[in-house]
């Protein structure tokens, strides 16, 4: 029965695969040129071209879909999560990044081997993955949740250097983007000969890892060393990865849509899981190849495969977490083991810091000659100051909404790990201005605002479409956020890959910089952030009713469909208009409530109001630290704030 349901999946894209390869060929060779022509020497150009970029092409779609199906669903087998591929553990986005950056500022390394490089960063993210989610026995849920936050946060290096770096960072941006493009034999062979020796350790070891399909303690007694066997097998997919990833760029969610499909059929050996997964995801990314290059061939359009799988992808990725979700366990608060009582001191030491800091963000910093105070007596001075104050009100600003957001939404999933990030607002905020950007070719500041509202509105609408008929749970909410800004963030790598001019706007506005703002928007824009945080603490009362978890608050009355979509709806905007300043991915709203909580605030209203004050805090020092650090050059806010805030999150992943 598995066999023919197998067979009946496999037979048809394999018909497909074949049609679609000879309409190529013949698309691409000379008329009345019989096939037999590829296999022999010759000097026509259009069959050299079909020999040396179309069939290497093709043969390279193939490996790099089939290792990444075999290799995800190797991962499936030893971490024992339905979720795990390259793209959720953040394999992919390690190797990437490491070979990112020695190209950039190590170019001699490459010589000894692009594999080695992406290897080693391939083998740093799955560690950092690995160790985050190992307390929680690598809860799918929090695997998957610390996966997606490392992509984002290697993403953020990568804006950086291609602030810095625009020029040498264009083509690799187009690399990364996922592309097959061959211009020899060379690379396909190259990974065929690197894959050969992983899938032979891989059948030597077929029977002990067959075992871990059942418990750890069951496999021990069979005389199975867990330990080792699982190691041995992240090792090796990690490798096969790195590989395809030093050769094409990154492919999205291929792997783990071929061992999706194999598992769904119900084929029950390993052995016979792995096979099929390799041909399952050769036919996947080879067919989607294939058709894109008919794309281009007969309309112009060049799109990079691995954008375009990850697009198809996502969806997938979404349902499988919900399905997933039950038998995942909730991440809610944990309790503190050693309370800490709130002391005023301790708000009069944030006050105290809040002023200083603004203070040294107007009136101290590096000039042509060196370090240099303000005075204000200096007309040149008054001028650096007329410059200087409106940034540091938008960065205040901007810290008191994200700090607000991240306080709210904290409180209503009792999740410490919950972000305002991660709800896909900001990623639909970014889809809006880039929108404007492509299609309108817009300059005007006030299209930006309007088309970003618009956009995170319009992921708003689709977060509560997916989530309203089950309550607006916040875990599902969460997940459908964080899907949601993983397929926006795809359609962003398409613009950027693309190459076209207006593609450094667009990454000079989601880096974060507060420069040239209007002093008269920056005194407005103060004064609603103000408006809003005082809006916010009408929701006390609820947020207290929620942290007794949801049985109890609707027993005291608490309309809970209803609350959850008035603070979400909240929540969005507040991050809406954060990003729109700032750009995406700051991670404030995750840094500040636990800075609370640790200092022991336990009132709601208290933490709201402490809360604003350090995210005004943090995001002026880092402002004022990106202006700074470079000098005469800027590293923008938003840049510093999300290194930081990201590196706490890594930071506390580990302890939920």
């Amino acid at each position: 029965m598995v066999k023919n349901r197998i067979a009946a999946l496999i037979a048809p894209g394999f018909i497909l695969f074949v049609g679609l390869v000879i309409f190529l060929l013949q698309s691409q060779l000379p008329a009345a040129t019989h096939f037999s022509r590829l296999w022999s020497a010759g000097d026509n150009l259009e069959i050299l071209l079909v020999q040396n970029y179309t069939l290497p092409r093709i043969v390279m779609a193939i490996l790099a879909g089939g290792i990444l199906g075999f290799a995800s669903l190797l991962l499936q087998q030893v971490t024992a999560n339905p979720l795990a591929s390259d793209n959720t553990l953040g394999i992919s986005s390690g190797a990437q990044f490491a070979l990112f950056l020695c190209t950039i500022f190590m170019p001699n390394r490459l010589e000894d081997g692009a594999n080695l490089i992406a290897v080693f960063g391939a083998a740093i993210s799955l560690i950092l993955v690995l160790t985050l989610a190992m307390r929680k026995s690598l809860s799918p849920l929090l695997l998957i949740l610390a996966g997606l936050v490392v992509n984002l946060y290697f993403g953020a290096f990568s804006s950086m250097m291609m602030l810095f770096y625009p020029e040498e960072s264009r083509g690799l941006a187009q690399w990364g983007a996922g592309s097959l493009v061959q211009e020899s034999w060379r690379d396909s062979l190259a990974l065929c000969l690197q894959a050969i020796p992983a899938f032979a350790i891989i059948a030597l070891l077929i029977r002990p890892l067959t075992v871990l399909t059942l418990n750890d303690a069951n496999a021990q007694s069979l005389g199975v060393p867990v330990g080792k066997l699982r190691l041995i097998g992240v090792a090796v997919a990690a490798f096969l990865i790195a590989c395809v990833v030093s050769a094409v760029g990154m492919l999205g969610f291929v792997g783990l849509a071929a061992a999706t499909i194999v598992r769904q059929l119900g084929v029950r050996t390993l052995k016979r899981q792995l096979v099929a997964s390799f041909i399952v995801g050769a036919l996947l990314l080879s067919i989607t190849d294939i058709s894109l290059q008919l794309l281009a061939q007969f309309n112009g359009v060049n799109l990079p495969a691995g954008a375009v799988t990850a697009l198809l992808g996502t969806p997938l990725l979404l349902w499988l977490m919900f399905r997933a979700l039950p038998h995942s366990g909730r991440l809610q608060q944990q309790s503190l083991e050693k309370h800490r009582n709130f002391s005023p001191h301790f708000l009069a030491i944030i006050l105290a810091l809040s002023a200083i800091s603004v203070a040294v963000a107007l009136m101290f910093g590096q000039s042509l000659q060196g370090w240099h105070w303000l005075d204000l007596a200096d007309q040149w001075d008054r001028q650096i100051f007329a410059l200087r104050y409106p940034r540091v009100l938008i960065a205040l600003s901007v810290g008191i909404l994200l700090a607000v957001a991240g306080v709210i939404l904290q409180r209503l999933t009792l999740n410490p790990m919950a972000s305002p990030e991660l709800l896909g607002v900001s990623s639909g905020t970014t889809m809006g201005v880039l929108a404007v950007i492509f299609l309108f070719s817009a300059q005007q500041t006030q299209w930006f605002w309007l088309a970003g509202i618009l956009g995170a509105f319009i992921a708003l609408l689709i977060l509560v479409a997916v989530n309203q008929r089950q309550g607006m749970l916040p875990e599902k909410v969460l997940l459908t956020g964080i899907s949601l800004s993983a397929l926006l963030d795809t359609l962003q790598r398409l613009a950027v890959a693309s190459g076209d001019p207006r593609v450094n706007q667009l990454i000079s506005w989601t880096s974060g910089s507060t420069q040239n703002i209007n002093q008269d928007f920056a005194l407005i824009f103060l004064c609603l952030s103000i408006l809003l945080l005082a809006a916010s603490l009408v929701f006390c009362r609820w947020l207290a009713l929620l942290a007794l978890q949801a049985p109890m608050a609707q027993a005291l009355g608490l309309n809970l469909p209803r609350t959850r979509r008035i603070l979400i709806f909240f929540t969005a905007i507040l991050t809406a208009l954060a990003t729109l300043i700032i750009g995406p991915l700051t991670f404030i709203g995750l840094l500040v409530p636990q800075i609370t909580q640790l200092l022991g605030v336990k009132n709601i209203s208290n933490q709201l109001l402490i809360s604003a004050c350090l995210g005004g805090l943090i995001m002026v020092s880092a402002d004022w630290f990106g202006r700074q650090i470079l000098f005469p050059y800027e590293v923008p806010a938003g840049l510093v704030a999300t290194l930081i805030g990201g590196t706490y999150f890594l930071l506390m992943v580990r302890k939920i």
